[in-house]
C-alpha cells in the first residue's frame, strides 16, 4: 500500500495521505439512525480497524445486552479489516457487512495513527472516547530523533534556498570539553550555534527530555567556543490544531513554557515555530 504526500501548509512537516472510511452501525434496522462504531484505515503499509464507540455508551444504550452488541461490532470490524487486506484497498468497500455501513472514503494527512483516528472522531462522532485515543502505546509514534531529523532537514533545505552560502554551517560539530568527543549541531557558525527540536504531541515528555539535552549541549558549546548566540529552534503544533485534545494542548503549553524558562536560565534563546519555513527564516536571521 502506498500513501501519497501532500505539501506542508500549516503543519510542522509534510504528512502522507492515508485512506480511511468511517464505519456506522444502525442499532434499529430501518430507522436510519446510525452511530460511528469504528474506522477502517490504511496506515504505515498495513490495513486495520479501530473501534470508536465507548463501552459505557453501549452499556447505556443496551444495558445487559451490551456485550452482545460489542461482539457484533467487533466481528463486523474484523470483516472490514479482512476485506481491506484481501483487496489491498478501501476503494471498493462500499457495501455493508454484518449491519455495519461504510461511509465516504477519505484521505487524511496524518503524522500518526492517533491523528487519523482523532480526525475521524471529531468529524463523525460525539460518543468516541477521545481520551482513550490519547493513550495509544508510544510504539505507534515516531521516535523524537526521527522527527527531529526530518524537521532539521526541511529547515536546512529551505534556508539554503535563501542563503546558499550557509551550507558549511549545517550539521557541523564541535567539542563540548577540551579533547572530548565532537558533538554534532544542527547549525554552527562563528556567530550562532543552534539545535533543532520537535515538541511532539503524542510524546511530550520524551520531547521535553530531548530539548533539555540539547539545551545543555548548546550551553557548553556557546561557552567553550565563545559563540555569541545559542538557540534552540523548536517545531510546535498550533494551539488551535483540531487534532489536539484539551489535555494535550495544556501539556504542550506547559512544555513550551518550561523549555523557554530553562533556555533563559542558561543564557540561550528558544524559538518555537509552527513550520519549517519559519524555522529556516529564523536561522537565516540569526546567522546574519
Amino acid at each position: 500500500m502506498n500513501a501519497t504526500t501532500r505539501p506542508g501548509i500549516d503543519g510542522i512537516l509534510d504528512a502522507p495521505l492515508h485512506p480511511w472510511r468511517p464505519l456506522f452501525w444502525e442499532p434499529v434496522n430501518g430507522t436510519g439512525e446510525r452511530l460511528l462504531v469504528g474506522v477502517v484505515h490504511g496506515y504505515a503499509g498495513h490495513w486495520g480497524t479501530a473501534r470508536m464507540l465507548r463501552d459505557e455508551s453501549l452499556d447505556c444504550l443496551f444495558g445487559k445486552r451490551s456485550q452482545g452488541a460489542r461482539r457484533l461490532i467487533e466481528h463486523g470490524l474484523a470483516l472490514f479489516r479482512a476485506a481491506a487486506d484481501a483487496g489491498g484497498s478501501l476503494q471498493f468497500l462500499s457495501e455493508p457487512l454484518m449491519g455495519i455501513y461504510p461511509g465516504e472514503l477519505r484521505n487524511t494527512a496524518a503524522r500518526s495513527l492517533h491523528e487519523l483516528l482523532r480526525t475521524a472522531a471529531l468529524l463523525h462522532s460525539s460518543l468516541a472516547n477521545l481520551d482513550k485515543l490519547d493513550e495509544l502505546e508510544e510504539v505507534d509514534a515516531p521516535l523524537p530523533e526521527e522527527v527531529n531529523r526530518r524537521f532539521s532537514t526541511e529547515v536546512k533545505d529551505i534556508a539554503l534556498a535563501m542563503r546558499p552560502d550557509l551550507l558549511n554551517y549545517f550539521g557541523t560539530s564541535t567539542e563540548l570539553v577540551p579533547g572530548g568527543q565532537r558533538v554534532k549541531f544542527g547549525f554552527c557558525s562563528p556567530r550562532v550555534v543552534a539545535h533543532f527540536n520537535v515538541l511532539y504531541p503524542v510524546r511530550p515528555s520524551a520531547s521535553l527530555r530531548d530539548a533539555r539535552a540539547r539545551l545543555f549541549e548548546l550551553q557548553q558549546a556557546k561557552t567553550l567556543a565563545n559563540i555569541q548566540l545559542g538557540a534552540l529552534i523548536g517545531a510546535v503544533v498550533r494551539d488551535d490544531d483540531a487534532t489536539l485534545s484539551d489535555r494535550q494542548r495544556q501539556q504542550l503549553r506547559d512544555a513550551r513554557s518550561e523549555i523557554a524558562s530553562e533556555a533563559s536560565a542558561a543564557g540561550l534563546d528558544y524559538y518555537p515555530v509552527t513550520t519549517a519555513q519559519q524555522g529556516a527564516e529564523r536561522i537565516v536571521e540569526l546567522a546574519a
